[in-house]
């Protein structure tokens, strides 16, 4: 699978978005977002989290075993821990995985 830096300059490049439109979108500077993008450093969940809504794009926990299906409330439970404890995404993905449960990335549709 693509990593996650490579798969939002896809969609960014996709929706002819450049890094002014979704730093304004996301309210970031360029430069702030560019760094986060381009330096070799692992962005936070909370960050990468933050991009991928200013892209449309909503990050949903899929379990990959056939157990009961994770509660809304847990997700968000979980989601707004690891923003808060500044986790890399690339962590939090590693986590999920050990647990049964992968991280999708889900278009939200035009309504």
């Amino acid at each position: 699978m693509m990593d996650i830096i490579s798969f939002i300059e896809e969609e960014m490049s996709k929706k002819e978005m450049t890094y002014d439109m979704l730093a304004k979108k996301i309210g970031t500077s360029r430069q702030n977002l560019w760094m986060k993008l381009n330096q070799k450093k692992r962005p936070n969940f909370g960050t990468i989290r933050k991009i991928l809504s200013g892209l449309d794009i909503d990050l949903i926990i899929e379990n990959k075993r056939n157990a009961e299906e994770t509660s809304e409330e847990d997700v968000a439970s979980f989601f707004e821990i690891a923003d808060n404890e500044q986790v890399s995404y690339i962590a939090i993905e590693a986590f999920l995985s050990a647990l049964g449960y992968t991280l999708k990335m889900d278009a939200r549709k035009n309504e």
